[in-house]
């Protein structure tokens, strides 16, 4: 299905993975043009292509309570020299922990991003356990009975251009025993020292700034 008045931005660095999956379900029901966000270089033709938009949907992971860095340097240093028109603008946020409020700060940052320049906030969806599918399907998400059909109705909403209620994530919050956390963090951490050591880094290094201050 092609509907290229919707912009679809991916704004993770990988390009299979959930962030990236909850696009391509997007696309597939109402259309859309996804376009991924560059890691380096510049941002012009991307800012075109928002402002060619009727309807602007951005969707990334949690990195440190909100989205990664790239996109606040696309938003703040880039977009907001630019005009908008009053576009629509949704937004998805998905991170390992399956509590709502541990990500929600990225949805807020949009609605003022929106706010300062001309786009209209429309509302967002918070996925909590994203990583945990890792570019699966949402069928496999592990609160897919109740995820599933409200994800379907964000979407409906952007198809209609009407605002989505944060109801709709929040049910779909799954309420999980702090046992089960506790795991699921456990989990989530072996992922990330797993790929640390992958691209050759010792996980029980201190980080730079630590190691500096320990020097002095």
């Amino acid at each position: 299905m092609h509907n290229f008045d919707i912009l679809l931005i991916c704004a993770s660095p990988r390009r299979k993975g959930t962030s990236a999956m909850l696009l391509e379900r997007i696309k597939n029901l109402i259309g859309g043009e996804i376009v991924f966000l560059n890691q380096k270089g510049s941002f012009d033709e991307l800012i075109k292509k928002m402002q060619k938009a009727k309807t602007i949907v951005v969707s990334g992971p949690t990195y440190i309570n909100t989205y990664p860095a790239r996109l606040f340097e696309l938003l703040e240093k880039e977009a907001s020299n630019y005009k908008f028109s009053n576009q629509k603008l949704y937004g998805i946020i998905n991170g390992g922990m399956p509590y709502v409020h541990t990500h929600e700060h990225g949805l807020s940052y949009l609605r003022l991003f929106a706010k300062e320049n001309n786009l209209t906030w429309m509302g967002g969806f918070v996925l909590g356990g994203g990583a945990i599918l890792d570019g699966q399907p949402l069928e496999k998400h592990l609160n897919h009975k109740k995820v599933v059909p409200l994800f379907d109705q964000f979407i409906y909403c952007i198809e209609k251009g009407i605002s989505a209620s944060k109801e709709l994530y929040e049910k779909a919050e799954v309420a999980i025993p702090k046992c089960i956390t506790y795991l699921i963090s456990k989990a989530l951490t072996y992922k990330v020292i797993k790929s640390l050591k992958k691209y050759g880094h010792n996980p029980d290094d201190l980080i730079y700034y630590l190691k500096c201050e320990k020097e002095n």
